[in-house]
């Protein structure tokens, strides 16, 4: 078996393209990495975009890894020519706030490829999981790529179904045989939780 986590940067800055981590990102990031330390990393991935590549610095750090950049996992907003600004930060007038409000998480994005966008997340996926057969796979990516890649799996028509937490992990295994099995969606345990420390002895 292979397991395969999708880890949601954290918050980023807003207004600006390809934004870095805000404080709160990054003190988000932090608790991430000791979590995710702790169940033994075997590979570590990052999309090129900063805010993933800030939120995987600490989980190298912790674990002497070094991410690999795959640029398959950049999210939508290369596609589409306006600065990033986190979805909870929109003004409540702005469409894409109220489609966000009403649950019409695609009409997010409506001018997206979709079938690019699906392709691409498939491929990022599959290249990732055929390195490492067995393994334990961490890919720091965005909300996007995580709704549009676990929609496939699920065969679920809308591709942007549900709205992933900022540092969330969602969980997908390769199956011996080569079936695909959710395992996970959106946990978010390491924000308000430790990890119980076994006694010795």
């Amino acid at each position: 078996m292979t397991e395969l986590l999708l880890v949601r940067h954290g918050l980023p800055v807003a207004g600006v393209f390809d934004p870095g981590l805000s404080p709160e990102g990054t003190a988000q990031a932090e608790r991430l990495a000791p979590w995710l330390a702790d169940e033994g990393i075997d590979a570590l991935y990052s999309s090129p975009f900063r805010r993933a590549r800030e939120t995987a610095a600490p989980l190298e750090r912790v674990t002497g890894m070094t991410a690999t950049v795959l640029d398959d996992l950049r999210e939508w907003d290369t596609d589409v020519s306006h600065p990033y600004t986190p979805p909870e930060q929109i003004n409540a007038d702005d469409p894409r706030s109220v489609a966000l409000s009403e649950g019409r998480y695609e009409d997010f994005v409506p001018d997206l490829d979709w079938d690019a966008f699906r392709a691409r997340a498939v491929r990022a996926v599959n290249t990732m999981l055929d390195a490492h057969p067995g393994g334990r796979i961490a890919a720091v990516c965005h909300g996007g790529i995580t709704n549009t890649y676990l929609a496939t799996v699920l065969e679920i028509p809308r591709m942007f179904w549900f709205h992933p937490g900022y540092t969330s992990v969602s969980r997908v295994r390769r199956m011996p045989g080569g079936r695909i099995v959710l395992h996970s969606v959106n946990e978010t345990a390491h924000m308000v939780a430790q990890r119980a420390v076994d006694p010795v002895g």
